[in-house]
């Protein structure tokens, strides 16, 4: 193997390791929310049942309140402290790939929340609510923030809440859309892995 090769698969272990960390803070953020609540907040798709926003508005910033400290982004105007991430078409025009092609929420049109433990949290608004409510159950999670390579399916993800019945708790998943660059991987690979 040459020295490239070596260094782009250890580039990949670690950015794994980290999004395993992001993920799984941001899983425990998510369940003591649910658990503080007695039930999940109406903020999910569940498996063949179609999807619940009521509820999103109030989950999130519960969310973030489980974090000791956070820095609002804001929106897309906001480029000091979030990267700038390739498009969906920038990804498939490059050799990517898309499960589900509805991934219809550019991450530009999110709103950015650098957490305490190097990741950002992007979380959807939509235009009716005059991009002030956190009313999805969509978000996108860049597991070490604003070191490279910001890239999809290296430590951009795209991930949505999901329960697969009435007693499994809510948990994140790239069920309705997902981008991956070339060369990169699915949250689930990397999970499994």
């Amino acid at each position: 193997m040459t020295l490239p090769v070596l260094t782009a698969k250890y580039q990949q272990k670690v950015l794994a390791t980290q999004f395993k960390k992001s993920y799984a803070n941001l899983q425990t953020a998510i369940n003591t929310v649910n658990s503080n609540n007695g039930i999940p907040y109406e903020c999910y798709t569940l498996k063949n049942s179609g999807y619940y926003f009521n509820q999103c508005h109030e989950f999130w910033p519960k969310v973030l309140g489980q974090y000791k400290s956070i820095k609002d982004c804001g929106n897309w105007k906001n480029t000091n402290c979030r990267p700038k991430y390739k498009s969906k078409a920038e990804v498939l025009a490059d050799g990517g790939t898309i499960n589900n092609s509805a991934c219809s929420f550019p991450i530009d049109s999110h709103y950015a929340y650098n957490l305490n433990d190097g990741s950002i949290l992007y979380l959807f608004n939509s235009p009716e609510s005059g991009y002030t409510n956190h009313n999805s159950l969509f978000f996108g999670l860049d597991v070490n923030g604003l070191k490279g390579p910001n890239r999809w399916g290296y430590d951009l993800f795209y991930l949505n809440l999901y329960r697969e019945n009435a007693r499994k708790p809510v948990i994140g998943l790239t069920f309705v859309c997902e981008l991956i660059e070339k060369g990169g991987q699915s949250a689930e690979d990397i999970m499994l892995k």
